[in-house]
């Protein structure tokens, strides 16, 4: 007989699709309209810059499906940790290329890669 899930667990995979599905609309965004995130980051808008927030957004897309997909709770918990994973290496990022950057991107970048991946991390902390 299967266990009853309880009202946590329900929570949490709910919780890491909504996640998901922030990712995957940012995701699309990138790829289908790269100019708008690119002026939403502060980023100059040149056709290199546009192709490379496409394979961003592809990148984001794919990640994100982890969570769109994910059917038992190792599963919910590793694409939470390659989420937080990617945004920490983001942030990283971001911060080693400030100085070209400017302030305003790396700010942009820094913000919402770490807010991103700390709700990836809340939401795989708590109890199965």
């Amino acid at each position: 007989m299967a266990k009853k899930k309880t009202a946590a667990e329900t929570s949490k995979k709910s919780m890491a699709q909504a996640l998901g599905a922030v990712g995957v609309a940012f995701g699309a965004i990138s790829v289908l309209a790269p100019r708008s995130v690119a002026n939403g980051y502060g980023v100059p808008v040149t056709p290199a810059g546009l192709q490379l927030q496409r394979l961003f957004g592809s990148r984001a897309l794919v990640v994100s499906a982890l969570a769109l997909t994910a059917k038992t709770d190792e599963e919910v918990d590793r694409g939470l940790a390659a989420v937080a994973a990617m945004n920490l290496l983001d942030t990283l990022t971001a911060l080693a290329g400030a100085g070209k950057a400017g302030g305003r991107t790396t700010t942009r970048a820094v913000v919402s890669s770490l807010a991103y991946g700390a709700a990836a991390l809340w939401v795989r902390s708590l109890d199965d």
